[in-house]
């Protein structure tokens, strides 16, 4: 069977959206021939097969080239029976061509391009996935949010993102990582993602980070990461914040500003540290869809400390491959970590555990089998499970 993936969303880009898509195409092109049609990007990755790019940048021409390309490819290639939009924002793209060509539909829903606030959107984007043949749901509270925008039940499935095990299992020392970001002798608290507003970074710095550093003096909050320059929807400046917080309260031993990281560096973090943290705040116009960063910190053998919003609890068996606590409970975050900082024994027990339960659910080769069962029962006589 021949997929059509069309997606803004894509590597050389980076962020949970583009890591999920890109490994979806990589699984499927395992079974099946797949053709992306995706956003213009100054630097191209190393592979670019079956990848066709708009030759502009920016979202305004992006659907007319979608289309456009979209069009050809059907022409030539019978063997094409589905056409796979990479998020929400996609639908009509992909609808269109659906119907023009007796195609299946299928869109990849994420979180944040459901309850984008925009009437436009709601209007143009979200309203068509009623006409999908099939939406995909990154976790059962992105699956709840489709429900709320559809009149059709039984289209939505939940599949989790995925991670490599494998890649998170050879790095240097702990102590040789530390001593080449210059963490030597430090506790290690870790963040990786873009500094949108909706992580709560700068709150856990303002409200907690403090407290644990009067308990646990030589603790280090690294951040890896951002901000989101290349998001369609975050324009905050969070790390500008971040930093007046750092002078303001004289925490420049307390806190490293890494920024963007390759991945054999965030890797090496990831098994250096002593405990992750994802201190997601609860809001109204975004949302935390999955939080793929647990399942690597998971992967890693690293235990983690995160709120209780979104998609997080899919990610995170509470109080067994890492903590849960309620959004904006700052008290509760800096107990359970500084618990976890204390408690040698608590902390690696959870971690492999956490370890575990990512091998057996959320390996790519598990997450994979899902994708190509619930693809492939589309393409059978009745379309349906």
């Amino acid at each position: 069977m021949g997929i059509l993936v069309i997606t803004w969303n894509y590597p050389p880009r980076r962020g949970g959206m583009e890591y999920l898509v890109s490994n979806v195409v990589r699984g499927l092109r395992k079974r099946h021939s797949v053709c992306v049609i995706t956003a213009h990007a100054k630097h191209k990755t190393a592979q670019e097969e079956c990848i066709y790019r708009a030759p502009w940048p920016g979202l305004v021409l992006f659907p007319l080239y979608a289309l456009w390309r979209g069009a050809a490819i059907l022409r030539c290639n019978p063997e094409i029976k589905l056409i796979f939009g990479g998020s929400v924002m996609v639908t009509p793209l992909v609808l269109i061509l659906a119907r023009l060509f007796g195609r299946k539909a299928v869109v990849q829903a994420h979180g944040l391009d459901v309850i984008h606030a925009s009437g436009f959107y709601q209007t143009v984007c979200v309203r068509w996935l009623r006409f999908c043949d099939r939406i995909i749901a990154n976790s059962i509270y992105t699956e709840s949010l489709v429900a709320e925008k559809m009149t059709r039940p039984g289209v939505t499935s939940v599949i989790p993102p995925g991670v490599d095990p494998i890649r998170f299992e050879s790095a240097p020392s702990p102590e040789l990582v530390k001593e080449k970001f210059g963490l030597v002798g430090k506790r290690i608290i870790l963040f990786v993602g873009r500094l949108a507003k909706r992580k709560g970074v700068k709150e856990f710095i303002d409200e907690s980070l403090m407290t644990i550093a009067k308990e646990v003096p030589n603790v280090c909050f690294v951040i890896v990461g951002d901000n989101p320059s290349e998001s369609l929807t975050h324009r905050e400046d969070t790390l500008s914040e971040i930093k007046r917080i750092i002078s303001d309260m004289s925490l420049q031993n307390y806190i490293r500003l890494l920024g963007s990281l390759n991945d054999d560096e965030v890797i090496e973090l990831y098994q250096a540290c002593d405990v992750f943290v994802l201190p997601t705040l609860a809001t109204t116009d975004d949302v935390e869809g999955f939080g793929i960063v647990l399942l690597e910190a998971a992967a890693a053998g690293k235990v983690v400390v995160a709120t209780r919003v979104g998609g997080i609890p899919d990610a995170v068996e509470d109080g067994k491959s890492g903590i849960l606590v309620e959004a904006g409970d700052h008290a509760a975050l800096q107990r359970e970590i500084i618990d976890l900082l204390r408690d040698d024994c608590r902390r690696l027990d959870m971690a492999a555990y956490a370890r575990e339960r990512v091998m057996k659910q959320f390996s790519w080769n598990r997450i994979f089998e899902r994708y190509t069962t619930i693809l492939g029962l589309l393409m059978t006589p009745t379309g349906s499970e």
